[in-house]
């Protein structure tokens, strides 16, 4: 089977789980490095001082200022998506099963629009490292 992680053959005992968690762990992957580039892009807005997309229809606009509460947010965001990268791929090579646990969780951080695929990816692998045979294939 091709794709990011490890390679198993199909004899292999663990081959089967890796079948099973290579989607959402795939997926995760991607939803943390999305947060990643959404949030570089937020300060990088917030840098420039870009006119800000959620004004009502009507109102002034206005500029889009890194305040303090802005950047820790940005912050934390960068934060998830790296710990969300770093689980999915310790769940591509199966080591690593709290690592890939916390990657899960922290892909729910729901303060940046990667949220819309987020929640339910990390859903997805949350579930899937709950299923029978998972935490031993870690393990092994």
């Amino acid at each position: 089977m091709s794709g990011p992680g490890i390679h198993l053959p199909p004899s292999d005992p663990r081959s089967k789980v890796l079948n099973i968690i290579r989607p959402p762990a795939f997926f995760l992957l991607c939803v943390g490095v999305l947060n990643v580039i959404y949030n570089i892009a937020g300060f990088v807005l917030a840098a420039l001082k870009v006119t800000s997309p959620f004004v009502p229809a009507g109102a002034e606009a206005s500029t889009l200022e890194l305040s303090p509460t802005l950047a820790l947010m940005l912050l934390v965001g960068i934060l998830c998506g790296v710990l969300s990268a770093w689980g999915a791929i310790s769940a591509l090579n199966l080591k690593g099963y709290g690592l890939a646990t916390v990657g899960g969780i922290t892909a729910l951080y729901i303060l940046s629009p990667g949220c819309v695929i987020g929640v339910p990816v990390a859903v997805w692998m949350l579930f899937t490292l709950r299923r029978d045979g998972v935490r031993e294939a870690f393990q092994a």
